[in-house]
């Protein structure tokens, strides 16, 4: 009789895959040092994945899996447009400090390429989030929030081009000021630059003091 599985092996295979592709990227990864350090052997690696390929692509699915929750508790759950949209900024600004493979994956590194093979499903995605933005330009126009002459089609790609801000922190800095704190600085000034302008007070006449 074949020994029982051991349920809890996928698990801690994914785990020490995820911090070995963390720190070596996929090609120098290697799966015997991620079998050892998952306390299992190679061989019983491959019964529960079939290539390194594999394994990454299980390991990116539990990331975005993990960053969709994120987005949604704490992105969506949020009534107003205008710290919505701040809220992304932040996290997305978070995900590229914490967590390399993001960063990886989001920079189009050579390695990881492999795990692009469905650019329509891409492509949707990436319209579908640019078209969300674009609503809560939208309705925090309607709602007095954010300022009407926004340029609400440009609005997706400049979020996007300003997540890559985490890249140039050091060359920005020079390893002079805290790099989260320049982050949070550029998040609040975009906010604020959206914000929409309170009316303008109107003295009554006589109202002036000598």
């Amino acid at each position: 009789m074949a020994p029982a599985r051991d349920p809890s092996r996928r698990r801690r295979i994914l785990d020490v895959a995820r911090e070995h592709f963390r720190q070596y990227g996929f090609v120098r990864a290697r799966l015997d040092d991620i079998a050892a350090g998952a306390g299992c052997s190679k061989g019983a690696l491959y019964l529960e994945f079939a290539n390194k390929e594999t394994l990454m692509r299980c390991v990116a699915d539990e990331l975005f899996g993990a960053i969709r929750t994120r987005y949604e508790d704490e992105v969506l759950t949020i009534a107003s447009p205008l710290a919505r949209i701040g809220a992304t900024l932040r996290l997305m600004f978070d995900l590229m400090l914490s967590e390399p493979l993001f960063q990886r994956l989001l920079s189009d590194d050579p390695e990881l390429r492999m795990l692009r093979d469905q650019p329509e499903v891409e492509a949707a995605a990436a319209n579908a989030e640019f078209a969300r933005i674009q609503a809560w330009i939208d309705e925090g126009i309607e709602l007095g929030e954010i300022r009407p002459d926004v340029d609400r089609d440009a609005m997706p790609h400049v979020l996007a081009l300003l997540k890559f801000a985490p890249h140039h922190l050091r060359l920005a800095t020079l390893g002079r000021f805290d790099e989260r704190r320049t982050l949070d600085a550029l998040a609040d000034n975009f906010v604020a630059g959206l914000a929409a302008r309170p009316p303008a007070r109107t003295r009554r006449k006589g109202s002036d003091r000598d």
